[in-house]
C-alpha cells in the first residue's frame, strides 16, 4: 500500500458529516477511504497505512473504523488464507443510501478514474476532465448573460444619473448581436457605464473643439 495514491476528490454525504455521533477524525477518515476507493468501490489500504498517513497508532485508525462500521456508514470484509484463520486482507466498503447518491451525483462515476485494484490517478483522463470543465465555465459565462430590455437599461440609467438613449443603446448592441467586438457580451451594465464614460469625455471635449473651430486658439 505504500505506493497507493488516493484519487483526486473524496466524498463526505452530509449524513456523515453532521454525525454529532462521531469525530471529526472518523469523518475524515471516511472522507480519505472514499478516495482510496477502485472501481468496485473497495478500499484495500491497511491499518498502517492510515497510521503512517495522519500519524497516528493502528489502534486508533482501528477505533475509527469501527465507529464508522457501528453507524453503518462502512462495511469490513475479511479475507482469510485459504485453509487457515490468518488475515490475508481487508476490504472496507462505504455504504448507504446517501454514499450511492452523492456518487451519482459526481461529474463522472466514482471510479472511472481508477484501473482495477489500485488508485492511481488516470493522467489522461484528468487532463480530459480539465478541459471538459475550462470549456463548460467558458461557455456557461455567456450562457448567464440575460438580454436587458429598453426598459432595464432606462431604470439603471436613472439610477446612474447619466443622458444615455436608453433605445440607442439597445438597438446599438442589438444590431451586433449583443456582441462587443468579437466577443460575446457578459455584463451589460458595464457596456452602460462605459458608454457614460466616454459621452463624458466627448461632452468635456466639445466646448475645446468648439474654440477652435472658431478661431479662438490659434496654433
Amino acid at each position: 500500500m505504500d505506493n497507493e495514491k488516493p484519487n483526486y476528490y473524496s466524498i463526505l454525504p452530509a449524513t456523515v458529516r453532521y454525525d454529532k455521533d462521531l469525530t471529526d477524525k472518523a469523518k475524515l477518515l471516511y472522507s480519505e477511504i472514499t478516495s482510496l476507493c477502485n472501481a468496485n468501490g473497495e478500499c484495500w489500504a491497511s491499518n498502517s497505512y492510515f497510521a503512517e498517513l495522519y500519524s497516528t497508532s493502528t489502534n486508533n485508525v482501528s477505533k475509527l473504523i469501527k465507529s464508522l462500521i457501528d453507524r453503518k456508514y462502512l462495511e469490513r470484509k475479511i479475507f482469510y488464507k485459504e485453509g487457515t484463520k490468518e488475515i490475508e486482507k481487508r476490504v472496507l466498503i462505504p455504504i448507504g443510501e446517501n454514499y450511492n447518491t452523492y456518487c451519482k451525483k459526481l461529474q463522472y462515476p466514482i471510479g472511472e478514474n481508477y484501473k482495477e485494484n489500485n488508485t492511481s490517478i488516470n493522467n489522461n483522463k484528468e487532463r480530459n476532465n480539465i478541459n471538459i470543465i475550462s470549456k463548460e465555465s467558458e461557455s456557461n459565462s455567456y450562457k448567464n448573460f440575460i438580454k436587458p430590455t429598453i426598459e432595464d437599461i432606462k431604470l439603471y440609467c436613472e439610477e446612474r444619473g447619466n443622458t444615455i438613449d436608453a433605445e440607442q443603446f439597445y438597438d446599438f448592441y442589438e444590431s451586433k448581436g449583443w456582441k462587443i467586438g468579437k466577443n460575446s457580451m457578459k455584463d451589460w451594465k458595464a457596456a452602460v457605464r462605459t458608454w457614460e464614460r466616454n459621452h463624458k469625455e466627448e461632452t468635456h471635449s466639445e466646448p475645446l473643439i468648439r474654440e477652435v473651430r472658431e478661431g479662438v486658439y490659434q496654433f
